[in-house]
């Protein structure tokens, strides 16, 4: 029988990052004569771990909470309940010059590429204001050495040429460049890519897929990298989590979770990548399950079951706790008890 993991350092070595319970419920209110609210609940009991020096998938359809969860992880969002340990320490209550020193440790590559640059303000400036805001002693040399050398990693050479310019004057996957080396240049433990290749021309994203593998190979990043997209995703990831609805239902090696999918959630995300064969017949049943909207409003039950083909009364009464089914693959789903 597939053993119950707590989520809590069974299956883990040393960890960046990771959280306990973590719960952020956002109310939306309807009508303009009769004020109605519904809470929906865009993190529900968010358990997980990032080791040192890995790149952490995390895909799930839009609006299953990937960006809400990676705001709350750098404290950009405040969540409801729960803990976020980040080396070892606690920073829910962080304020003033903890929360200072957090900031300076992590930081975060934003999805539009376009919105993330003050459009006003230069290259060369736009990069170094970390180190301006954390390391007020270097000198002006050293800083724009840093700045050259920062660029010329992101592969825009010579440096030279874009300290001076406007983001208006660059290309998607140039500015895409500036903000990567803008979230690096002050060697921060632990970053979140957020769709970084999303708005991107394909031609352009392996090369960035490419640098944010590098930093973790040449300087050892960890890293959670934020998609969609899951052949994306595997491409860069060494374990791959699946959120639906704000709960976690399958964490694995990368690998695993595209080769071996076992909750159904995630196989049917597996189904839906497109497959360049003509003659490939889709085997969609539809005919189980419902496809009418469902929101997370914080019940104690599976947040697939609406939709499952497989659903059991189990699944309406107690949310399924994560089991390892095979070595560090863990599931949470009723089919596997």
């Amino acid at each position: 029988m597939p053993r119950v993991i707590s989520m809590e350092g069974d299956l883990m070595e040393s960890s960046t990052i990771e959280t306990n319970e973590l719960t952020k419920d956002f109310i939306n209110k309807r009508g303009i004569i009769r004020r109605e609210s519904r809470t929906t609940r865009a993190l529900d009991q968010v358990k997980l771990q990032i080791k040192e020096h890995e790149i952490f998938g995390l895909i799930g359809e839009s609006g299953s909470g990937k960006t809400t969860l990676g705001l709350a992880l750098l404290k950009l969002m405040d969540v409801d309940s729960g803990q976020i340990i980040f080396n070892g320490n606690n920073i829910m209550k962080y304020t003033g010059r903890q929360l200072f020193g957090f900031r300076e440790k992590t930081q975060m590559i934003f999805q539009d590429p376009y919105s993330s640059l003050n459009p006003v303000i230069s290259v060369y400036k736009s990069i170094v204001t970390p180190l301006r805001v954390f390391h007020k002693e270097l000198k002006e040399e050293e800083v724009l050495n840093k700045a050259i050398e920062t660029i010329e990693m992101v592969g825009l050479t010579p440096a030279e040429q874009f300290l001076n310019k406007f983001p208006n004057q660059l290309s998607g996957g140039q500015r895409q460049r500036i903000g990567i080396a803008r979230a690096v240049i002050n060697n921060p433990d632990f970053i979140i890519a957020d769709e970084p290749v999303s708005m991107l021309d394909v031609s352009l994203r392996a090369d960035i897929l490419n640098i944010l593998l590098d930093l973790k190979r040449k300087f050892g990043k960890s890293m959670m990298f934020i998609s969609h997209d899951i052949a994306v995703t595997q491409y860069v990831s060494d374990r791959i989590a699946v959120m639906h609805l704000g709960q976690l239902v399958e964490v694995a090696k990368s690998d695993r979770i595209i080769n071996n999918p076992m909750h159904p959630y995630t196989k049917s995300l597996i189904d839906s990548i497109p497959v360049p064969d003509p003659k490939k017949k889709w085997n969609l049943d539809e005919s189980k399950g419902q496809i009418s909207e469902y929101v997370n409003e914080g019940k104690n039950e599976c947040s697939y079951a609406n939709k499952c083909p497989f659903v059991m009364d189990n699944c309406r009464k107690e949310r399924p706790k994560f089991r390892e089914v095979e070595k560090d693959h863990l599931v949470a789903c009723y089919l596997y008890e």
